[in-house]
């Protein structure tokens, strides 16, 4: 699917956030993030050495223990500041790293639930994320759409992990799959 102009709810992010979740309670399961490599007209990705090393990185580091990086920045916690918040990272491996013009495909909601891109900037092992139009923000989200501009990256060349910081319903909820 193509690119989105404006933020907002997306059933692909959903599933995306499921196998996240999926990956960290399931024994032996991986999550290697390929939003960096997708085609907006195919869903399989032309490189698939890139899928191939990622999940080599996920055995490697979870099966062998071996001390290497194997995930991308990784959404921790959210801290509220007068007019922004502040999400922390894990898994920032040699720092945040944005690529590309700007660090983008961040938004933020208030309790309206009304979704705003946000200016986002790089502090640390955090992204300060505001908007003018958001003056007292509650949620925020990175990538969350079908097929998201990924900028967020750690030092190790890892994207990171699209996310959302809110519970709020989503399109798939109390959806079955049949």
């Amino acid at each position: 699917m193509h690119h989105r102009d404006q933020p907002g709810d997306d059933a692909w992010s959903e599933l995306r956030e499921a196998q996240a979740m999926t990956a960290i309670k399931v024994k032996n399961a991986g999550l290697a993030v390929t939003v960096d490599t997708g085609d907006a007209d195919n869903i399989h990705p032309k490189d698939k050495k890139v899928v191939g090393e990622r999940l080599a990185l996920c055995a490697l580091a979870n099966e062998y223990g071996e001390k290497i990086p194997f995930a991308g920045p990784t959404f921790a916690s959210m801290q509220h500041l007068p007019g922004a918040l502040k999400l922390r990272f894990i898994h920032a491996d040699g720092g945040l790293v944005v690529k590309g013009d700007k660090l983008a495909e961040f938004s933020i909601a208030g309790e309206d639930r009304k979704w705003f891109w946000a200016d986002a900037k790089v502090e640390g092992n955090s992204v300060v994320v505001s908007s003018p139009m958001v003056p007292d923000p509650q949620a925020a989200r990175y990538a969350w759409q079908a097929n998201p501009e990924a900028t967020l990256f750690n030092g190790a060349g890892l994207p990171a992990i699209p996310f959302r910081t809110d519970q709020w319903p989503g399109l798939t909820d109390n959806r079955k799959p049949w």
